[in-house]
């Protein structure tokens, strides 16, 4: 049977046959036909296009819909409802966008993958950071110091590890210590590659005990013991008191030194 041969009835039952049916809760892709004030229109493949609200076009709120969106782009939404009296859709771009960041950081929490956020407020006990959805930056995992003055940090951005993630609460723990911690740690295997037994350096002492004396040089640290002191003993220096050490031993596992005091 031909076309002309059909009835009226038959040929829109044959053209609702071709067209897509969705659930709520569905992915979608489709093209954007036409956008205005109140937010676009989305060809999916249904009769009629379905219609993105402005409000659901993106979670940025810095963004206007021209940031996100242009007519012949293509995009990927979620339906979130449907208007039975135009037989339309409703598709929210910003949720799908949400789903993508929340598998993100997802998979970065599981691999340990660093995310970058910008510092936006200071909250009892700590920071809210923006990282796609606010998290939270407690103040005793912002440094490997303590922080007094949270509110130095709003305003920049900076890389954190996701301490824990609550999908279903929407909640996100990050940790900016732990990254501190980490390059501190590389430097100091850095550091520890370039001595040697028998080198003479500069230090400063930092700290004292009846076994010995403590030296920092630059960032590593070492021991004088004792037996390595000449005539003198560990009451004979003070905190910060310049010396002049030398590298007799190098625990690289322990990142240990054992200096001898030469002055």
């Amino acid at each position: 049977m031909t076309q002309q041969e059909m009835t009226t009835q038959e040929f829109l039952e044959a053209i609702d046959a071709s067209m897509k049916y969705f659930t709520k809760g569905q992915i979608v892709s489709g093209t954007i036909v036409q956008m205005d004030n109140y937010g676009a229109l989305v060809d999916i493949g249904h009769k009629t296009e379905a219609f993105i609200p402005k409000s659901e076009i993106t979670a940025r709120k810095d963004a206007s819909i021209n940031d996100i969106i242009s007519i012949g782009a293509n995009v990927e939404g979620k339906i979130i409802g449907r208007n039975a009296d135009e037989d339309q859709y409703i598709v929210s771009l910003k949720e799908g966008e949400m789903e993508a960041i929340w598998n993100d950081l997802q998979n970065k929490y599981e691999i340990s993958i660093p995310v970058i956020g910008k510092v936006i407020k200071v909250v009892k006990g700590g920071l809210i950071v923006d990282i796609g959805v606010k998290a939270f930056l407690p103040g005793s995992l912002i440094d490997v110091n303590r922080v007094t003055d949270f509110a130095a940090y709003v305003g920049h951005e900076s890389e954190f590890i996701i301490n824990s993630i609550d999908r279903a609460k929407g909640s996100v723990v990050l940790n900016r210590r732990a990254l501190l911690e980490q390059a501190i740690k590389e430097d100091k295997i850095i550091e520890f590659a370039k001595l040697a037994v028998g080198q003479i350096h500069k230090g400063k002492v930092s700290g004292t005990a009846d076994y010995g004396v403590f030296v920092e040089i630059g960032m590593l640290a070492g021991l004088i013991h004792k037996t390595q002191m000449g005539e003198l003993t560990p009451e004979s220096f003070t905190l910060a008191q310049e010396v002049e050490v030398e590298i007799i031993e190098i625990d690289f596992e322990k990142s240990r030194l054992s200096l001898a005091f030469r002055g």
